[in-house]
């Protein structure tokens, strides 16, 4: 089989559309990712979309894979800063009840990361998947763009990024509150009775409450984990 010049193009506009989402969307664009695993995923995405498309003749090539790769681009950040609603969220709560000692590697972030954060990035992780948010980055690669939409895409990349630190919050509200309350608490208790000296012991009963609240609150947590993972998704195949 020969292929033709347009037929080319086509493979490697696809090629950098699929590789500008998989180095930038959540899950698949995470550190953590083999990298061989990502190049399998593009190119066997790649070849499927290219013989679905019109050739891309060489002349307007160059013009044609910028357009595609700073759409990628554009569409997979613009995921990634809302699932940066829940690792927001998890350093918040982290910091609240005092587990900024508490760090580790992790992948998502490619940094050292406190404890909650990390394993409120999994938990997004895993709900990402269960959104079908690989699905849609294939739906996302086999959308036609253009400079319009490219204009479009970025507004909502600048929104989602401002109010990625906000949405985080609206999710740690709950432990950050228990965790303002016990320490007031706490402040009150060694107020009333020096000889007590509670705060030897504030540490511990702030992770006792912020413990109990997390349990407690985990079943609406884990909804808006999945509602971010869905918005994840939307962004990527609307």
């Amino acid at each position: 089989m020969n292929l033709t010049a347009p037929e080319v193009g086509a493979f490697l506009v696809a090629l950098m559309r699929v590789g500008a989402i998989a180095m930038t969307a959540p899950v698949i664009g995470d550190s953590g990712v083999p990298v061989r695993a990502r190049l399998v995923f593009c190119v066997s995405v790649a070849i499927a979309l290219a013989a679905n498309r019109p050739g891309v003749d060489l002349d307007t090539l160059p013009a044609t894979a910028l357009t595609e790769l700073g759409s990628g681009i554009i569409t997979g950040l613009t995921a990634r800063f809302v699932m940066a609603r829940l690792a927001n969220a998890g350093q918040l709560m982290g910091m609240a009840l005092g587990l900024g000692f508490a760090s580790e590697y992790d992948v998502h972030a490619g940094e050292n990361a406190g404890i909650l954060r990390t394993l409120c990035s999994t938990l997004g992780s895993l709900a990402f998947l269960a959104a079908h948010g690989l699905e849609a980055v294939v739906r996302s690669v086999a959308q036609p763009t253009s400079g319009l939409g490219m204009l479009g895409g970025t507004t909502q990349l600048l929104r989602e990024g401002t109010a990625s630190f906000g949405w985080g919050l609206s999710l740690a509200a709950p432990i950050i509150l228990a965790a303002v309350v016990g320490n007031l608490g706490l402040a009150v208790m060694n107020r009333a009775a020096p000889a007590m000296n509670v705060f030897s012991v504030a540490l511990s009963a702030v992770l006792l409450i912020g413990v109990a609240l997390l349990v407690a609150s985990a079943g609406g947590f884990v909804s808006g984990a999945m509602a971010v993972a869905h918005d994840a998704a939307h962004v990527l195949a609307p």
